[in-house]
């Protein structure tokens, strides 16, 4: 062996008597599986405690036990003891020594061999435990259930001792076995390794091993095939430790002792705690957990376990809320010429709205509260189940307008999420009365002296037309009077001539009102683009819309770096659907954070439109579908 590889042996080995030494000293032990979060805040995990012996320590209660989660105090919420069974790997790892016979004829491994099918046999008619064998240039069998396969294969294996070299490639395979997921949870894990001493330098292959072990909490036990002073070779010191830091067992078999029964030692092993409690963790990261004992004069706290936990705040949505709302009287309700109609018969008076609260770290809570806010302010809100439910009061509503709404959900660990804001159009359609209608209601005298009006009007026109002469009334009652002359008199040269009205024709020409085409859809900024930008929405009126930087070149400019003198543009097509297709942008145009692509692309109500770093939100006045949210990753971007 070259001077460094026995250096660093020596040294392995110091280390290792060194920790043994210190692992000695304690009683009894106890050790905790990873804890399982998929029922959070609930934690569970599994207890294991031993005695000075190795045996489980039965009896344990829950009120003697105290979890410590990043060392603060929590009471156990369950508690139980189990009999799952073990995973047991048997491996044969023949060499020489394995050929030598005793005074009878019988070689060791036949020895060992008979002891092993003995105990397999024992074990029939059980479905414990899971087993499996590994050994040399011979049968592998994984996870069985039934130990008769296990005495079949031992019996029918011959090893060749003679030829066989032995190694640590055969114990790391039976590791990763060991490592496969249990037929059922909380089985501990046990490896039985039948070898003579080793070959080489196994110094740095025994340490791989005792990590890799104690990661998965394996038992590693060793049936060590030497003569008696071969206990002082490297080999056997290595393998010896390894047991201990496993807490297993190491057995030197020279032909002449009486071979344990493995009965011993995965029987202990069969049981197991499970421990569940209420985790206080309110933020990810990494977290500590141990477990305090105390029964009797028995005091035990059990290593760390270190795990990662993810804690995102809940994330609420709403589930297809309406772009428009229009409130207007009942169906069948008419408005006569002068009557004023009321605000309180528009209908609807409230809207129902429903949310959907998500929880991105996959670790589903308890909700406390959800609220609901339009334009700021706090319109209704859940302190009880259910909380996916709002009423939307619309009866203070009496005139058009956009609303901004958005939800707040706040879990049972305090965590708040909000929802991005969701633009809603409410048009108010409420019949005006005719104005001469309404004075006619409020004044009915007014319609007497209006007539009044009218027909002294009238015959003012006639008089001043000629055809009422006033003069001709004054001469009936003339007539009465004696005749003094009949002959006429001449009229004065200086009287006056009645006047002769001209006619003419007053035309009134009113001013039409302009009507806006009515808007089809709307493009709305979305949050993190609205600090630069105005958050009123788009109003999509024309067949066609440009989107860009240079004024000159876009009916609608867009003030960002990122976005083109002529970056996008929207067209209204025949059949109703509008086209979205980018104009040779650098920074491109995204629906759903997916390029569009050259033939451009039909928006669906809801989508997510980015030009550049300018973000939209598409909704249609009537949608029809709302197209699924999908993000996918394309190379060469970032």
């Amino acid at each position: 062996m070259p001077v460094r590889s026995r250096w660093w042996a020596v040294l392995l080995v110091g280390l290792l008597v060194l920790t043994a030494s210190a692992s000695a000293q304690t009683s009894a032990s106890a050790s905790l599986s990873p804890p399982q979060t998929d029922a959070f805040p609930r934690v569970r995990t599994y207890l294991d405690v031993h005695d000075a012996q190795g045996s489980f320590i039965n009896g344990i209660q829950a009120s003697q036990v105290t979890v410590l989660e990043n060392s603060q105090p929590l009471p156990v919420a369950e508690f139980e003891m189990l009999r799952p069974g073990a995973q047991i790997v048997l491996v044969m790892n023949p060499g020489p020594p394995f050929g030598i016979r005793d005074s009878q004829g019988t070689t060791r491994y036949e020895m060992i061999a008979t002891a092993l099918v003995d105990w397999a046999k024992s074990r029939r008619g059980t479905s414990i435990d899971d087993y499996s064998l590994l050994a040399a240039a011979g049968p592998e069998l994984t996870h069985l259930s039934d130990s008769s396969e296990l005495v079949s294969a031992l019996g029918s294996y011959q090893p060749d001792a003679e030829a066989a070299t032995p190694g640590l490639e055969i114990l790391l395979r039976a590791i990763d076995i060991s490592a496969d997921t249990p037929p059922r949870p909380g089985m501990e894990r046990a490896v039985l390794l039948v070898t003579p001493p080793l070959q080489g330098d196994i110094s740095f292959g025994v340490q791989e091993l005792l990590s890799r072990a104690q990661a998965l909490h394996v038992h590693i036990f060793v049936w060590f095939v030497a003569p008696p002073e071969a206990i002082d070779l490297p080999s056997a010191r290595l393998l010896t430790e390894l047991t201990q830091q496993t807490s297993g067992q190491f057995f030197t078999f020279s032909g002449n002792e009486a071979i344990p029964n493995p009965e011993t030692y995965f029987e202990p092993l069969r049981s197991i705690y499970l421990l569940g409690y209420d985790s206080k963790i309110a933020s990810g990261g990494a977290q500590e957990l141990s477990v305090e004992i105390r029964q009797g004069d028995l005091t035990l706290t059990t290593p760390p376990v270190t795990f990662n936990f993810d804690l995102r705040p809940p994330d609420p949505a709403f589930i297809s809320p309406a772009a428009e709302i229009l409130r207007a009287l009942p169906a069948g309700r008419k408005v006569t010429l002068w009557e004023q109609a009321s605000a309180d018969e528009l209908t609807p008076k409230e809207q129902e709205l429903e949310v959907l609260v998500d929880f991105p770290d996959g670790q589903k809570r308890p909700l406390v509260r959800t609220a609901l806010y339009v334009d700021g302010a706090l319109e209704d809100e859940n302190t009880a189940p259910p909380f996916e439910g709002f009423t939307w009061d619309l009866s203070r509503y009496t005139a058009s307008g956009q609303h901004i709404l958005q939800v707040e959900a706040q879990d049972s660990l305090g965590l708040k999420g909000t929802s991005i804001q969701v633009p809603v159009q409410v048009m108010v359609n409420l019949p005006r009365p005719n104005p001469m209608g309404r004075l006619l209601l409020r004044w009915p005298a007014l319609t007497g002296l209006t007539v009044l009006l009218l027909g002294a009007g009238v015959l003012l026109a006639l008089v001043l037309t000629g055809r009422i002469h006033p003069h001709r009334l004054a001469l009936r009652g003339l007539r009465r009077l004696p005749r003094l002359s009949r002959k006429p008199q001449p009229a004065a040269r200086n009287e006056p001539t009645r006047p002769h009205l001209p006619h003419w024709v007053n035309r009134l020409q009113w001013p039409q009102r302009r009507l806006n085409p009515k808007a089809e859809a709307f493009l709305s900024f979305l949050p993190d683009s609205a600090e630069k930008l105005s958050v009123a929405p788009i109003s999509i009126t024309a067949s066609e819309i440009t989107f860009g930087l240079d004024p000159s070149l876009a009916s609608f400019v867009l003030d960002d770096p990122s976005v083109e003198g002529l970056h996008a543009r929207l067209v209204r097509q025949e059949d109703g659907s509008f086209l979205l297709s980018d104009q040779g942008s650098v920074a491109g145009t995204w629906v759903n954070y997916a390029e569009v692509p050259a033939e451009g692309q039909v928006l669906q109500h809801g989508d997510l439109i980015h030009f550049g770093r300018v973000g939209f939100r598409f909704t249609l006045r009537t949608p029809q579908k709302m197209s699924k949210l999908v993000v996918t990753l394309q190379e060469g971007r970032k």
